[in-house]
């Protein structure tokens, strides 16, 4: 893409749903247009949602290009004066070093992400971070997943009920993301405390199940 809009700077995958940006390009990404979780990729084109901007999907998208560039340069100019410029060799294997990590390793989902992800495309069939969401989204859910709990159990004691359920049973997921997008609402570090105990309680769980 010389000019023109695209969608670039892939990262966090998981089930084949990742954040990409749209971007205006000259030659390069300049101006970005937004950003989304996409769901599915069609004939007619993307489908998923606008989420909040993610500065490590432009990151992507800018430095992928430069260092796409350079390495394709590098290797150019190697290929041309090999037999007289043996140090060209440093820059290329430099060059292609960073653009093997920044296409295929750069903005990787990291393991508390994919095991929150989780929770949220088991319930709600999209794997999202809540905080990458727009508040209006974000709100959104909570709503459905209040309506869905009380439903359930005729309470909201999801939170008081999540300390002692453990990630895998059958109440857990619910209870989890009605917490998550509640902590994101209000700004509530405490509940991100609990949230993060209940990822290293599922890491733990593999160790206890063993052991009993």
């Amino acid at each position: 893409m010389i000019f023109g809009t695209v969608f670039t700077g892939q990262i966090k995958t998981q089930n084949k749903q990742y954040i990409e940006t749209k971007m205006l390009c000259i030659f390069i990404p300049i101006y970005v247009m937004t950003t989304m979780l996409v769901t599915e990729v069609l004939p007619s084109g993307r489908q998923g949602i606008e989420i909040k901007t993610h500065p490590l999907s432009i990151v992507a998208a800018a430095v992928r290009s430069i260092i796409t560039v350079i390495f394709l340069f590098s290797l150019a100019a190697f290929i041309a004066n090999y037999d007289e410029m043996t140090w060209l060799l440093i820059p290329t294997i430099v060059s292609l070093v960073l653009f093997v990590y920044l296409w295929f390793y750069f903005g990787r989902t990291t393991p508390y992400e994919r095991f929150v992800r989780e929770q949220f495309g088991k319930t709600f069939g999209i794997y999202t971070m809540p905080e990458w969401l727009m508040e209006d989204v974000c709100r959104n859910y909570y709503e459905r997943a209040v309506v869905a709990y009380e439903k359930n159990y005729n309470t909201r004691d999801w939170k008081d009920q999540l300390k002692s359920t453990l990630p895998g049973e059958s109440d857990f997921k619910l209870r989890y993301c009605i917490t998550h997008l509640e902590s994101i609402l209000n700004n509530d570090t405490e509940i991100k405390t609990l949230l993060r105990q209940k990822y290293e309680e599922s890491i733990q769980q593999p160790q206890v199940n063993a052991m009993a």
